[in-house]
């Protein structure tokens, strides 16, 4: 038994590994050929290495070294060690990948793809449209983001100061990253003198995160259902039977009626819905029906845990 244990740790270990390694290219491909090009920064170390980039000439995967490596000790020291091996990982290939990206090592060891593409010689990007860049890059920055979390990874970065805001100041995650973030956007557009920048970079921050949340949770295709009939019964076997799905029944009370009535409550996915509405119009067109988006459904018939 312990020796099947160890051996599925180390397989999801290098499934994670491999995950946070696609994750990493993907983010290091956005950074290189959309982002970087047109100095639009989604904030985090990524935002902050293109001062070192432009302003100094070091190499954009470097600079996020140079920013991450200090963060990350100061996160092990004060945080503990949440931060493991896997953080290093993903930290050392998203830098990795970054410069291999650039455009630089594209044209040098001419790969595939400047003979499928046209690279921009101005802006070195496939796009000589900031839009077009920063629209493409922030997509593909939060899927890659959103893979590398889906394998139990983390970039490091400005996870760190958010956590010690945390910590010590009692603010939330949420609007710890949205400080530092928004703080790394206004820096940025400072330096370079440029206000655009900064409008540019908001836009980035806002596409990025929301196409991570999609990565992680998925569209939200799963529906909870909540049905207030007088005929419970009937429904309930059609869920059962016919959609194959189990159900939760509630007991409650009209507020009007002061009745004892049976409350249905269910988990599907869209096409499932359409079924469910239709029978309950046929068997109680004056049901009450509440459905609500699901971001994240686990356990048998939906994602296992």
């Amino acid at each position: 038994m312990k020796l099947y244990n160890v051996g599925s740790d180390i397989l999801k270990t290098l499934k994670d590994i491999l995950g946070i390694a696609l994750g990493s290219a993907i983010c290091g491909f956005a950074y290189s050929l959309f982002l970087i090009p047109f100095k639009v920064a989604p904030g985090g170390v990524g935002g902050l290495s293109q001062i070192l980039y432009y302003k100094f000439n070091i190499s954009a995967g470097i600079s996020m070294l140079i920013f991450n490596i200090p963060l990350f000790i100061i996160g092990v020291l004060v945080l503990g060690r949440m931060f493991g091996i896997k953080t290093i990982v993903a930290i050392l290939l998203v830098s990795f990948f970054t410069d291999l990206f650039s455009y630089k090592n594209i044209l040098n060891f001419k790969v595939l793809i400047p003979y499928l593409f046209q690279i921009n010689s101005t802006a070195y990007s496939f796009t000589d449209q900031i839009l077009l860049g920063t629209l493409a890059g922030a997509s593909l920055l939060g899927v890659g983001m959103g893979i590398v979390f889906r394998f139990n990874g983390s970039t490091g970065g400005t996870d760190i100061p958010a956590l010690l805001l945390k910590k010590y100041l009692g603010v939330s995650v949420g609007t710890g990253f949205l400080i530092i973030d928004s703080i790394i956007i206004f820096s940025i557009g400072v330096v370079f003198k440029n206000a655009n920048i900064i409008l540019w970079g908001f836009i980035s921050l806002f596409v990025s995160s929301k196409v991570t949340d999609y990565v992680l949770e998925g569209l939200p295709g799963t529906k909870g259902v909540f049905i207030i009939t007088e005929h419970p019964d009937v429904i309930r076997q059609f869920i059962l039977k016919n959609l194959d799905r189990g159900c939760t029944i509630f007991k409650g009370e009209g507020g009007y009626s002061e009745k004892n009535i049976d409350i249905l409550y269910v988990v599907i996915n869209l096409r499932e819905l359409t079924k469910l509405k239709e029978t309950i119009i046929k068997c109680d067109p004056k049901a009450f029906v509440i459905v609500n988006d699901v971001n994240e459904a686990l356990g048998y018939g939906f994602k296992e845990f």
